[in-house]
């Protein structure tokens, strides 16, 4: 059923950015000055998860890339030290050689030396960023503007230190849930790129849409999910049970495929909500029970954003929010990947 399976990937980039006609307008905007060889302004973009606001970003600089040769790249901030996304900004800047081995100090001299035209980051899931100092580094480089992809505004904010007032003072992108018909647009592009004719039908697409919550993710990949499911029972087309089972089989891929993108110190957060099993854990023995377990623990505000990281990416939960309330994993049966952080 499926013609082209890469359409249904995180990864893969549309031929047109539906639903985000006002976002992409305002981040051209910003970045205009890219175009005549100047520093365009640095800009954050923050909404929930699954809205869109990486592929409006990916999306318009492959255009400016194209249109008007400006270079840039994305790094994930969640578990990369300073050291590793200074690292990944030097291999994805063309004109930086030779660079493999070179200490913190060194890569930043790289960069000061190199880039002297408009270069484009964008900071993916920056409240995940544990060292602000890179802020500071990019800060000094003129031609480097900022795309600061996160969630919460304040939290975001809180992280930027003193002193690079551009990124402080920068312009907001806010990215809303899609409404329905959106939603709608963006399957139906899938549909057309990815599936054999006749896979699906547009009673399906609706409900797929509508139970997506305003998240293209979740829509793209329960449609995955439906189809799938589909071939795995033998069907030749969507079946109406495919779509009834799409939705938590969907949830379950994303799960994983989120759990996985976290630090290893999530990963031990997470773990040590998982063992606690059906009784839960208070938020005091969160701290407690992962600071034992980690080889570098951190304090108990930084364990509290992990926490809130995995409730934001639907991998615990709990009754309420105070100090007293028990938290637990929403699916028992996924394990965390224990990962390693590179350092130098």
């Amino acid at each position: 059923m499926f013609s082209r399976k890469e359409v249904f990937t995180e990864t893969f980039l549309p031929r047109d950015l539906h639903g985000r006609d006002d976002e992409l307008k305002a981040l051209r905007g910003y970045l205009t000055d890219t175009r005549l060889s100047k520093p365009a302004e640095s800009v954050w973009q923050l909404g929930p998860s699954g809205v869109g606001k990486t592929t409006t970003a990916r999306y318009l600089l492959n255009q400016f890339r194209t249109n008007y040769v400006i270079d840039w790249t994305r790094v994930e901030c969640v578990g990369s030290t300073r050291w590793e996304l200074l690292n990944n900004i030097c291999s994805a800047h063309p004109k930086i050689v030779n660079h493999s081995g070179m200490g913190t100090d060194e890569l930043i001299a790289k960069l000061e030396a190199n880039v002297n035209s408009p270069f484009v980051i964008i900071l993916d899931e920056f409240d995940g960023l544990e060292e602000p100092e890179l802020l500071t580094d990019l800060s000094r480089i003129e031609p480097i503007s900022l795309i600061c992809i996160g969630h919460d505004y304040e939290q975001a904010l809180a992280t930027v230190p003193d002193g690079v007032d551009d990124l402080r003072d920068a312009p907001t992108i806010e990215f809303d849930p899609f409404p329905v018909d959106a939603l709608l647009e963006i399957l139906e592009a899938r549909v057309e790129t990815g599936l054999d004719r006749g896979v699906v039908d547009d009673d399906q697409l609706e409900r797929i849409a509508s139970e997506a919550s305003g998240s293209a993710r979740r829509a793209v990949q329960s449609l995955r999910s439906a189809v799938e499911l589909g071939e795995e029972r033998g069907h030749t087309s969507v079946e109406p049970e495919d779509v009834h089972d799409c939705f938590e089989h969907a949830n379950e891929r994303i799960r994983e495929q989120l759990l996985v993108s976290l630090s290893r110190e999530h990963h031990m957060v997470y773990q040590v909500i998982r063992d606690a099993g059906d009784e839960g854990i208070l938020p005091s023995e969160i701290v407690e029970c992962y600071q034992e377990r980690s080889s570098e623990p951190r304090g108990a505000q930084q364990v509290r954003t992990y926490r809130e990281k995995l409730e934001r990416y639907d991998l615990v939960e709990s009754e309420g929010s105070s100090r007293w309330d028990r938290w637990f994993v929403v699916d028992e049966t996924l394990k965390a990947p224990l990962r390693e952080t590179a350092t130098l």
